[in-house]
């Protein structure tokens, strides 16, 4: 007998996607597309991790200040941006390519908070990151009703 419930196996998980950047104003895409990876991913882990740790080594030497301030949650968050940012192509300054080197993504994620929040959002929106998995018959695209 079939028990009813979800084939996890039906889906498949990437841990990186490459997104189109669009324009700010028009919304048409620019030609700049940068690779990010997921909030589930090894790399995303790791480096949530490690900010965890940081601030857990900080109360043990004596640091009792608990709670962040508003520049370092931004600090720690433009870090784990820069830290999950794989790769990019089309970023170009001045008409000059600008190449990938976590001190460039930094400091375009700081110049262009548009194109920061971009990236920002297709990170967490899961569901980028999902496809169905070819071999399952029994996978559907979700759909939702008014």
């Amino acid at each position: 007998m079939d028990t009813p419930g979800f084939d996890l196996s039906s889906l498949q998980q990437r841990d990186t996607v490459t997104l189109d950047i669009l324009h700010p104003l028009t919304g048409e895409a620019t030609g700049t597309r940068v690779e990010v990876a997921s909030t589930d991913s090894t790399t995303y882990r790791v480096a949530e991790r490690e900010q965890r740790n940081r601030r857990l080594q900080q109360l043990q030497l004596g640091n009792r200040r608990v709670a962040l301030t508003a520049e370092e949650s931004e600090s720690d968050a433009l870090e784990m941006l820069v830290r999950c940012t794989v790769s990019w192509s089309g970023v170009r300054e001045g008409g000059v390519a600008v190449p990938f080197t976590p001190e460039n993504v930094r400091r375009v994620y700081t110049a262009y908070p548009w194109l920061r929040r971009q990236v920002d959002e297709a990170m967490a929106d899961r569901a980028r990151f999902f496809e169905s998995s070819p071999t399952s018959s029994s996978a559907s695209h979700a759909t939702t009703s008014a």
